[in-house]
């Protein structure tokens, strides 16, 4: 008589589960994945990666995906185990590990960014002008990267930070219309939004990060450390980084792809029925002089070396981690040698 135990094992050997069902069969892991709230042009590559090309990679179903306006708050789920995988800003990160929260960067979501500052051109005429309290600015939290990044020419150009009157508005498309309605003078959004925006009346682009950072890192793939320890999710980051850089290599080269992927994922009001004309611009900006899409998608402590004095000067961190102890290139690196020349 062969043993229950006996029989599992060679069921098991066979690639056939108890149930008579194969293993291969069996449920696919439903990865837990918080986002950022809007997904415009810039987020168009990495969220498509999320629904579509991770589900193809073995062992993988379709993921639970949480849309979040607050980045402060996608970090938070990180801390609390309210979510595998986000995508905030570094600087919530950084602020929260010198607290002891245990939450590694491991790839780029995007690089650079496509935020720009769109200001009320009636009031601002020149950065000094934000050192007036009418003026105020609206960004997604104060000490975050959408904070931070005006940091940069604000100090360049002699602007008493203290002075500048910031309020927290989280999302682009919340921002947008604040501005429009004329309660804040000055906000982040992203540039195809902008473009809306300048085209409805007296406002003005009044600052691209791109043109003034060498490297701008805005949105990154985070996980908690202990979380990421364990084999199984380990396994999961490396795959997640995989994907998305698989979307990135995609957006690159195939205009058709991101444009199908932009319709069927984009949040502003037309993107269903925007035209190939009208798109094309955006991606050859985003792909091209943004280079938000790299196909090495490997970000190294390396990448925040000019923005740690901005970082500081927001004053949501004190500079007391070591940045090499939070940025793990580890399952990037180990992402990058299994895909090789995949989709280049």
């Amino acid at each position: 008589m062969v043993s229950r135990r006996h029989a599992l094992g060679t069921l098991a050997a066979l690639g056939v589960a108890a149930s008579g069902i194969p293993a291969s069969a069996q449920a696919k892991r439903a990865l837990d994945i918080s986002i950022v709230g809007n997904q415009l042009g810039i987020h168009i590559p990495e969220v498509a990666a999320i629904f579509e090309v991770l589900p193809t990679l073995p062992g993988y179903g379709p993921p639970k995906v949480s849309r979040i306006d607050q980045l402060r708050t996608l970090t938070q789920n990180v801390i609390a185990g309210a979510t595998e995988i986000a995508t905030p800003g570094p600087t919530g990160i950084f602020s929260a590990d010198e607290q002891g929260g245990d939450v590694k960067i491991v790839g780029y979501f995007n690089r650079n960014t496509s935020l720009v500052f769109v200001a009320n051109a009636d009031k601002i005429k020149s950065f000094k002008d934000l050192e007036k309290p009418e003026n105020v600015v609206a960004v997604n939290g104060r000490g975050d990267f959408t904070e931070v990044m005006l940091l940069g020419p604000l100090i360049k150009n002699g602007v008493n930070l203290s002075k500048v009157n910031f309020i927290e508005l989280g999302g682009s498309g919340g921002r947008m219309r604040a501005l429009l309605a004329g309660r804040v003078a000055a906000v982040p959004v992203h540039f195809d939004q902008a473009a809306e925006i300048v085209a409805q009346g007296p406002y003005k682009v009044l600052f691209e990060p791109w043109t003034f950072y060498k490297v701008w890192v805005g949105e990154v793939l985070a996980v908690k450390g202990s979380w990421a320890k364990k084999p199984e999710n380990a396994r999961a980051t490396i795959d997640v980084i995989k994907a998305t850089t698989l979307g990135f290599r995609r957006a690159n080269r195939d205009f058709a792809w991101y444009a199908q992927m932009y319709r069927k994922y984009g949040t502003l009001p037309d993107a269903k029925e925007v035209t190939d004309a009208k798109l094309r611009p955006l991606w050859q900006k985003l792909s091209v002089e943004i280079k938000a899409w790299p196909d090495q998608n490997i970000l190294s402590a390396r990448d925040f070396g000019e923005l740690i004095p901005v970082y500081r000067a927001a004053g949501d961190i004190n500079g007391t981690f070591k940045i090499g102890e939070i940025v793990d290139t580890s399952y990037a690196e180990t992402a990058m040698k299994e895909l090789g020349k995949q989709g280049l």
